[in-house]
């Protein structure tokens, strides 16, 4: 029976058994078809797989991201992770920088240090942001029944894409996020009415929703976060979710300085501590947008074919 190789990592981890968990496979025969790279990506259940499909000319690898629901154009963790694995089994030797060939287009990924890849920050620059609709707190707090008093409301609500979109929503504190309960039809319904739901959604993909607080669990950090996507007609939170908060990044850029430096910490009420790094600038209508994390192995094997 033919096989191919795949790792797993944990993706904005200093430790294994935290950040967001990824498999990626190694298929440069390019043996599978989209039907089975979609059937493992649903048989391993993580947030994302990812399969590494070609090594470009130019040094460049040729990358698919798929959720349990479908392919994406890109996704923040799963880019991280798969750098880790170019860098360390398919570069011939110690590199700054990898290049991952997307759908939404070629994703630099640059490493702190070349030599000693579990110490190393991956850090990847996104793609120009994309706003879209805004609403305000209370049209959000009656869509998914959160209280108003909840909400930050001298913050906005905004649709935002580096390729994936999200909603991001500011509450008030820690208690106000860690009480979120959040109902799949009636998120489906907004969305759907709102036509940010893949089937009314000009991009073809279902927004996400980002809730965040200055509040932190610690005091060294400056955000805290979570992220909820509606996948399969349920909701399910990831642990960390680095296309978020390249939008995030943005966000900030746009409404509160044009120069940002942040630390946001995410997936503390799954018991997987994730911690993000978040550097930008805006000039204009011009985004520079680099969020990055360590990467942690945890196992590797074959798969059957």
């Amino acid at each position: 029976m033919p096989q191919i190789k795949f790792y797993m990592v944990d993706v904005f981890a200093r430790e294994k058994y935290a950040g967001n968990q990824l498999a990626v496979f190694l298929d440069l025969e390019q043996k599978l078809s989209m039907e089975q790279m979609q059937q493992m990506t649903r048989e391993i259940n993580f947030a994302e797989s990812t399969f590494i499909r070609s090594i470009e000319s130019d040094g460049s690898f040729g990358v698919r991201i798929f959720t349990t629901e479908y392919e994406v154009p890109f996704a923040g963790h799963p880019t991280l992770g798969t750098a880790y694995i170019l860098a360390k089994y398919l570069s011939s030797k110690s590199v700054n920088e990898i290049v991952l060939r997307l759908k939404k287009g070629d994703i630099p990924v640059v490493l702190s240090n070349a030599n000693q890849l579990e110490e190393s920050r991956f850090t990847m620059q996104q793609v120009q942001p994309e706003f879209g609709v805004t609403f305000d707190a209370r049209t959000i707090s009656n869509a998914f029944d959160i209280p108003i008093e909840n909400f930050d409301v001298s913050m906005p609500v905004q649709d935002i894409s580096t390729g994936l979109p999200y909603l991001i929503i500011f509450l008030k504190d820690l208690e106000s996020i860690g009480s979120l309960k959040l109902n799949a039809e009636r998120v489906e319904e907004f969305l759907t009415e709102e036509k940010l739901f893949k089937t009314t959604n000009a991009r073809g993909l279902t927004t996400n929703l980002f809730f965040v607080t200055r509040e932190t669990v610690e005091k060294q950090h400056s955000y805290h976060t979570r992220m909820f996507v509606l996948e399969d007609g349920n909701i399910w939170e990831d642990a960390a979710t680095g296309s978020a908060n390249g939008c995030f990044l943005a966000y900030l850029l746009k409404y509160v300085n044009s120069s940002q430096s942040a630390i946001v910490e995410q997936g503390f009420e799954m018991g997987r501590k994730s911690i993000l790094y978040l550097d930008g600038a805006r000039q204009q209508d011009q985004y520079i947008l680099k969020v990055g994390g360590q990467v942690v192995p945890v196992s590797e094997g074959h798969w059957s074919i």
